[in-house]
């Protein structure tokens, strides 16, 4: 009997010790994961910026910011305040990437996607700026959006700028850990996990023209 007890203990310190293992094993492959993840949208963000930089050495010094926002039109150059493909809010630039499911990023990888434009995910100051981002978030297989600069940080929404999310009324989720939020047309914010894959919007200062 003392026996039978004695083996019994054993297999159950020895299954403890396997499911420990287990457990340290699916923690390793996970933080593994999320590395992979992060190289892949640094290394696609530096694509883009070499990209930018190889074209800007061909056409010359400058000349590839000055052909971006100045294209040629009936051979007269058409300075405008963003470049071709984004649009024009006041005194702000969008490029909504209506990115394929296949292509689509999570929040950080859009943030990396935004960083190679030389800009970052959008975020909103006021109303009037907001309606123009949700009517360009248009709506797609059920509640997926596009990704904005909001995301929770120590326990509060907050805009890459730094500012809190004051306005509830624009997004009545509370915030959670690890989630960010998409802009849903006609939805407004909606608060998901940042792992999620999304389309993005990235935003940038207007040039004076």
């Amino acid at each position: 009997m003392a026996l039978r007890i004695y083996f019994t203990t054993l297999l159950i310190h020895k299954n403890k010790d396997l499911l420990r293992s287990q457990l340290n094993w699916t923690n390793t492959s996970t933080a593994f994961e999320t590395q992979i993840r992060d190289l892949i949208a640094e290394n696609q963000n530096l694509t883009e910026q070499i990209k930018l930089m190889k074209m800007e050495l061909s056409l010359g010094p400058g000349q590839y910011s000055v052909d971006a926002y100045c294209p040629k039109e009936n051979n007269k150059k058409a300075c405008k305040a963003c470049q071709e493909g984004w649009l024009t809010f006041e005194s702000n630039c969008y490029a909504i990437n209506d990115a394929e499911p296949h292509e689509q990023k999570t929040w950080r990888e859009a943030r990396e996607n935004c960083k190679g434009k030389i800009s970052n995910l959008a975020v909103v100051i006021n109303a009037a700026e907001k309606k123009t981002v949700s009517e360009k978030s248009w709506r797609y297989n059920g509640n997926k959006g596009y990704w904005i600069g909001l995301r929770v940080e120590d326990g509060k929404w907050k805009w890459l700028d730094g500012r809190d999310a004051a306005n509830s009324a624009w997004i009545d989720q509370p915030p959670s850990d690890s989630h960010c939020a998409i802009s849903v047309q006609d939805q407004g914010f909606k608060s998901v996990s940042c792992n999620e894959t999304n389309r993005w919007i990235c935003k940038k200062k207007a040039l004076s023209v």
